[in-house]
């Protein structure tokens, strides 16, 4: 008898409990909401657009294509960088490709320097030699710095001290290398200082 009177007495509280219309949780009329801003710009702000960019390094080391080379005769080393930016870049090369700059003359857009092409038996026996890095005082070598437009060429001839260089002298073959060996070490090797 209990236990039918706690049953009859459940069944109208679970009906009380159970009905989906009671609207205080569905209305939301009542409830607080946030400011309406207004989206005007005022007309004496002026509109800014911002257009510029970051520019990424596209290699790690070196200029890559800021520098080519051209082959002609005389052969040429060209920088997209004008004369005063690229001069600095060249002597960064220069100390980084351990050829020796003798002199300069930057009026003159010039280089003198001493440089020896190696062969591969070279390379291989400069590994057990000691380093003498005072070994040689005279220019072998001269390169002209000259700007083209937004460029800057480098060309290199030979140089004899007891004949002053001209610049109708031909490159051969170990100016060729000279400049072959600073293209590579300002497109892939070149450090920042």
């Amino acid at each position: 008898m209990h236990v039918i009177a706690k049953i009859l007495l459940l069944i109208p509280i679970l009906v009380s409990c159970g009905t989906p219309e009671d609207k205080r949780y569905r209305d939301t009329a009542m409830l607080e909401r946030p400011p309406v801003l207004s989206t005007k710009k005022k007309s004496e702000e002026p509109h800014i657009t911002d257009n510029s960019k970051i520019t990424k390094k596209r290699h790690k080391t070196g200029l890559g294509p800021d520098v080519y080379m051209i082959e002609s005769t005389p052969m040429l080393l060209k920088i997209k960088k004008p004369l005063d930016d690229a001069w600095r870049i060249l002597e960064s090369a220069l100390k980084q490709s351990q050829i020796k700059i003798v002199d300069h003359r930057e009026d003159k857009g010039l280089y003198y320097v001493y440089f020896k092409p190696k062969s591969l038996f070279e390379n291989a026996t400069s590994l057990f030699r000691k380093k003498d890095e005072d070994e040689h005082d005279e220019a072998n070598y001269v390169l002209t710095v000259t700007a083209d437009r937004d460029e800057t060429k480098i060309t290199a001839n030979p140089f004899d001290a007891s004949e002053q260089y001209s610049d109708e002298d031909v490159a051969d073959s170990g100016s060729e290398a000279l400049l072959w060996a600073l293209y590579k070490t300002l497109h892939d090797d070149l450090k920042e200082e």
